[in-house]
């Protein structure tokens, strides 16, 4: 039996305002997208938990996001950079060659556009992810980042 794909738009939450979560399977995320505002829709048991854990998280609540996830259509290699920034502890950065250095590369551009697809923002924190000089790129605006990492009181 083919799975079948669910997508829910959640209410506004701080910070990151409207996203949409995705599942395949009913049970895990596949993908976490930043969408302009819309109507919220119903969710189901699911999805609800997927929101009352972000919006604990995104209100300063609790600083883990224990949300099951599906990355089987990442690569080896995204996965690896994924697992490296998951490993960042909450308040706290590291720079696209410290996350080079633990993986035991050598490919930081690589790394950084890893970073810029993540499928699951704040399950795999990219925004933890900054420059050796600055804060490096974030995929949805560096004010958005400024704020996670002012919520989380690093850099």
């Amino acid at each position: 039996m083919k799975e079948q794909s669910m997508s829910v738009i959640l209410p506004l939450l701080p910070i990151v305002g409207a996203l949409k979560l995705t599942t395949h399977d009913g049970r895990t995320l596949s993908s976490i997208h930043v969408v302009e505002p819309q109507e919220p829709e119903a969710r189901n048991a699911f999805f609800e938990d997927c929101y009352q854990k972000l919006l604990s998280y995104l209100s300063g609540e609790s600083q883990e996001l224990d949300i099951p996830t599906d990355l089987r259509e990442v690569s080896p290699f995204q996965l690896e950079v994924l697992n490296a920034m998951r490993a960042i502890p909450f308040g706290k950065v590291a720079s696209y060659r410290d996350l080079a250095v633990k993986m035991n590369s050598r490919a930081f551009q690589a790394i950084g556009t890893a970073c810029g697809r993540n499928p699951l923002m704040l399950i795999y924190p990219c925004h933890r992810v900054v420059g050796s000089k600055d804060l490096g790129g974030f995929a949805h605006g560096l004010e958005m980042k400024k704020a996670l990492l002012g919520l989380e009181s690093a850099r």
